[in-house]
């Protein structure tokens, strides 16, 4: 554990495992990107199938097919939503998956102990 302070507020951080319930359906990648085009939208999910590797909004949008303003939108939104994780580092901002992010992508759903609330 460790306690970090935000703005005067003190977090307390915690690891926690991730790990994909056996549970989960196995699907085709084909499936996977149709069940997160459905969640997400194509833009969106294709944004966050480019993260599989990390990287620069720059890099993703070329990877994703949209503008580098589209990936800046999209990353917030996925970051907002706790699937990606943004760092900046001088002028460009490196993005990466979450393990909740890398287990949507995985799975192309969430997995059902966090969908049923």
């Amino acid at each position: 554990m460790t306690l970090l302070h935000h703005e005067d507020t003190p977090v307390l951080v915690y690891p926690v495992e991730h790990h994909v319930p056996d549970d989960v359906p196995q699907r085709s990648p084909d499936d996977r990107r149709q069940a997160l085009a459905a969640l997400l939208g194509h833009a969106r999910a294709a944004v966050l199938e480019a993260l599989q590797d990390g990287g620069t909004t720059t890099e993703l949008a070329r990877r994703a097919g949209v503008l580098p303003s589209s990936a800046s939108q999209h990353t917030s939104v996925l970051r907002n939503a706790g699937l990606v994780r943004s760092v900046r580092r001088g002028r460009a901002v490196v993005h990466s998956l979450t393990p909740l992010g890398a287990t949507l992508l995985r799975c192309g759903s969430l997995p059902p102990l966090l969908t049923r609330y």
